[in-house]
């Protein structure tokens, strides 16, 4: 820019000579000073946008600012309704007097007094905004020409000062945090020339050095690493192509205990190299333990004699499974692999397939840990069927928290079926001959005994009426009479509790209310019964069973409830016949191991024959007890024939 005033020439000449031989901080505190002096006005500000060409930047800082002969605090204000921002949008701002009149949001030109304002825009090399360079006054401002050209001969200067301090202080953030991040990493990190001396090192820990961090700078990387590893990552390193790293593998001794370590070397221009080195020895100690615990289980899941699965309930095939299946099923593990989702189909009995959606929803109410067994039937590869136990827990879940694996073993317990079978094949003999033995009693006791003690009377009652007795033996013969129908009548009764012959001539219901009224009589206790005149006849077997239960669950009754009354109920329907007995007593619990839900372990053997009788015909058996009375549930499935009938 000329300039053909003398004036301004000599002010620009005395500003210059000021201003010329500083940089940085000094330049801009010097300029803003010089400013004030030569263009004689209250205030001269170097302002930088804070967000330097952004296109939302709209604050600045006020970093260089002079005034009242001296330097003032920083400053930083918004660019909107201030002179300062039309200096930026149309490169000056020009208000010679009345600033404020024009800006009447400017709370710094009120609270400074000022009435003329002169700012020029300072810009990049890319013509990006970085700040303003601006003069003001407290007076109105004279040769506003002049002073504009000054500030815009200094702009330059000024701006190319911003950008090369911005520079700086990017280049000094970036290695700051490179810095930081260097120092955090917990690898051994080297700068060294093609020679292998030491520019710069990084390092977190020193342990794997063999001298200080401190002592090693301008020395070999034989110093620092040993002369082993050191020239083992030079030599790797001098072979070196392009921007691939080198790397070496290496181990050496620290304090007795051997450290393994991995070096990662790449080029840092033509004669710099970059070397991270980090510490493998955890790693490679934690891959080792690693084998050792699959070996480990590797070998558990071979030695177990179970099988041994991992199951997945989503798509319904075995992910894994160990050898024993071939002990179990007859089949290897990748047969059962290759199965897939037939494998359930092709292996599991079908009435146990049948309940697998019970499973599934039982899974999905478990808890992670819970164990859970399930006894089902599975086809081996020759035919026969194999019983298995299978013991499992929730392996892992799908994001919605559904079981998707179930981990478990699996045993065969087919012996233990078959062994079960034949006890209670055992058990229903033992039963059917100890009934048998109870009508042989009671027939004998009926025909002979009862037969005898009936010739016995006769005979005493001739004996009384003769003629030949005085009195005192004709009471002894009246007295052995009258113990010889008492005697008689427990016989009969003996013999029909052995056997009622009601069973064989009325059915169950007829011998049930017969039992009933002499269980009246003998305990006084108020027995009712309900219901069952639609049940009909029942196979012999089954009959004889179900009076033996009630007949139990009666006298259990009478000798340990303490109640005085009771009841018996019996229902059928196509599928079961259902008997009920229940008291008013205080419980069995005294006798008995007594659970929370109410049902109880029995001490005696009455409820364990009640449970065999039943389980003879598939029944069951439940008894709950409390304070208010006991309650015995048995329920029989109805025999197929007797269905049909």
């Amino acid at each position: 820019m000329a300039i053909n005033d003398p004036e301004t020439d000599d002010l620009l000449r005395t500003i210059a000579a000021g201003v010329t031989p500083a940089t940085g901080e000094t330049f801009f505190k010097l300029l803003v000073q010089h400013l004030c002096k030569a263009l004689n006005t209250d205030f001269a500000c170097i302002s930088e946008l804070v967000d330097a060409g952004s296109c939302s930047a709209n604050t600045v800082r006020a970093f260089s600012f002079y005034g009242n002969h001296k330097f003032l605090d920083e400053v930083e204000y918004e660019v909107a309704g201030t002179p300062c921002a039309e200096a930026l949008l149309s490169g000056c701002s020009s208000f010679p007097r009345n600033v404020q009149a024009s800006f009447p949001q400017d709370l710094y030109l009120q609270d400074l007094g000022i009435e003329s304002y002169l700012g020029v825009a300072l810009t990049g090399s890319s013509g990006q905004p970085l700040g303003i360079l601006s003069v003001m006054s407290r007076s109105a401002m004279n040769r506003v020409s002049t002073a504009e050209a000054i500030l815009r001969i200094f702009a330059s200067r000024v701006s190319s000062e911003l950008e090369r301090r911005r520079a700086e202080r990017a280049l000094r953030e970036s290695e700051s945090r490179n810095t930081a991040i260097l120092g955090a990493l917990p690898d051994l990190i080297f700068v060294t020339d093609r020679m292998g001396v030491i520019e710069s090192v990084y390092a977190t820990h020193a342990r794997e050095l063999t001298s200080k961090r401190e002592s090693i700078h301008g020395k070999t990387l034989h110093s620092a690493l040993g002369p082993e590893p050191a020239q083992l990552i030079l030599d790797t390193s001098a072979t070196l192509d392009g921007d691939a790293p080198a790397l070496v593998e290496y181990s050496i001794t620290v304090s007795g205990q051997r450290q393994f370590f991995e070096a990662r070397s790449v080029r840092l221009g033509d004669e710099k190299l970059l070397m991270v080195i980090r510490n493998t020895t955890d790693r490679r100690n934690a891959e080792a333990n690693l084998l050792e615990s699959q070996r480990f289980t590797h070998r558990l899941a071979e030695t177990t004699p179970n099988v041994l699965f991992l199951f997945d309930l989503i798509e319904r095939r075995n992910v894994y499974s160990n050898n024993r299946s071939v002990d179990v099923i007859g089949y290897t593990p990748q047969e059962i692999a290759q199965m897939g989702e037939g494998f359930i189909r092709n292996v599991m009995h079908p009435d146990d397939v049948a309940s697998l959606p019970a499973l599934g929803r039982e899974y999905s109410s478990r808890q992670d840990g819970e164990v859970f067994e399930h006894v089902f039937r599975m086809r081996h590869k020759n035919g026969t069927w194999r019983w298995v136990q299978r013991t499992a827990t929730v392996f892992s879940r799908t994001p919605e928290g559904l079981p998707r694996q179930i981990l478990g073993s699996v045993t065969d317990i087919t012996s233990l079926k078959e062994a079960e079978r034949e006890l209670q094949e055992l058990s229903a003999r033992l039963l059917n001959i100890q009934d048998e033995e109870r009508r042989r009693i009671a027939r004998e006791l009926h025909d002979v005994t009862g037969q005898n003690l009936t010739a016995i009377g006769l005979n005493l009652t001739v004996l009384e009426r003769s003629e030949t007795l005085d009195d005192a033996s004709r009471n002894i013969v009246a007295e052995c009479r009258k113990l010889c129908e008492e005697s008689k009548q427990e016989i009969r009764t003996l013999s029909f509790l052995l056997h009622p012959p009601m069973l064989d001539q009325f059915g169950l219901v007829g011998a049930l209310e017969w039992y009933i009224n002499g269980f009246k009589q003998r305990t006084h206790m108020n027995v009712t019964i309900e219901g069952g005149h639609d049940i009909g006849r029942l196979p012999s077997e089954l009959e004889i069973d179900v009076f033996r239960v009630i007949q139990e669950a009666l006298t259990n009754v009478a000798r340990y409830s303490g109640s005085d009354s009771a009841t018996v109920h019996l229902s059928k329907t196509e599928a079961c016949i259902t008997v009920r007995v229940e008291d008013r007593g205080r419980g069995v619990a005294g006798r008995n191991s007594l659970h929370e839900n109410g049902q109880f372990t029995p001490a005696g053997v009455g409820i364990p024959s009640m449970r065999e009788r039943l389980r003879h015909h598939g029944g069951s058996l439940d008894v709950r007890s409390n304070g208010d009375g006991t309650t015995l549930t048995a329920v029989i499935p109805v025999p197929a024939a007797t269905a049909a009938r």
